[in-house]
């Protein structure tokens, strides 16, 4: 009989325990929602940069069209926020924030890029980029606590995945046409020939060894709600990991 209630007192410690970690990831989980504010502040933020011609328009289709458009909204969220200087941690980082800041790093200006895309019909994801040149292996530079680190986007066109970047005017389109994703990147970043129509070089840490996590706002749960230090992450980002 206490061997019986011993068991069961360690299976509810055990189930308590797990309804308690389902509840911090859930709390801790982010939203990729579009509020109103959100489409409000898209719209102004591309009028206000010479790219209001895309507001109220469909999404495009032909893959030539959605470049264009990438490449607009990737220098109208660069154009809003040329300070590099981040957002306060511990404090909202959308959209609005970014515009009325006027500045911001690669994981605000990521951010930004997606909620803006979003908006114009797009699908994306978040990438967060860690270098592994030091010869860490994608474990550990994922726990290294100083990590050299970028965060990117993703978005998806008529012919697959393509990298943007967050601070540098270039975007994973190659001098043939071909989008490029962050796991092809690794294979073609040293030898590729890029679109000319890209006016900067891709940032550093993706020329050289990386890993990378979809999903992933931060490690330290602190660029957004509850702010708690359980790393940010959208979970239903999660499972491009293994689907690519």
């Amino acid at each position: 009989m206490r061997k019986m209630r011993a068991r069961h007192a360690v299976w509810l410690v055990l189930v308590l325990v797990l309804l308690g970690l389902v509840a911090i990831f859930v709390t801790n989980d982010v939203s990729t929602a579009l509020t109103e504010d959100d489409a409000a502040y898209a719209e102004r933020v591309l009028r206000e940069t010479g790219h209001g011609d895309l507001v109220g328009q469909k999404p495009a289709t032909s893959f030539g069209e959605q470049v264009n458009t990438i490449l607009a909204v990737q220098d109208a969220v660069l154009s809003t926020a040329p300070k590099n200087k981040g957002l306060p941690l511990g404090q909202p980082r959308e959209l609005r924030d970014l515009y009325e800041a006027k500045r911001g790093l690669c994981y605000d200006r990521s951010r930004a890029i997606e909620k803006v895309l979003s908006h114009l019909g797009y699908e994306v994801r978040h990438a967060a980029v860690y270098s592994t040149e030091d010869g860490s292996s994608p474990l550990k530079a994922l726990l290294k606590q100083k990590a050299r680190s970028h965060a990117v986007t993703e978005v998806k066109t008529e012919h697959g995945w393509l990298v943007i970047d967050s601070n540098r005017r270039w975007i994973g389109l190659t001098s043939d046409g071909q989008p490029v994703a962050l796991g092809a990147l690794q294979d073609k970043s040293a030898e590729q020939a890029w679109d000319p129509r890209l006016q900067e070089d891709m940032s550093p840490i993706l020329t050289g060894p990386y890993t990378y996590l979809y999903g992933l706002y931060s490690r330290h749960g602190r660029f957004y709600p509850p702010y708690t230090p359980v790393p940010d992450v959208d979970w239903g980002q999660i499972p491009y990991n293994v689907t690519g």
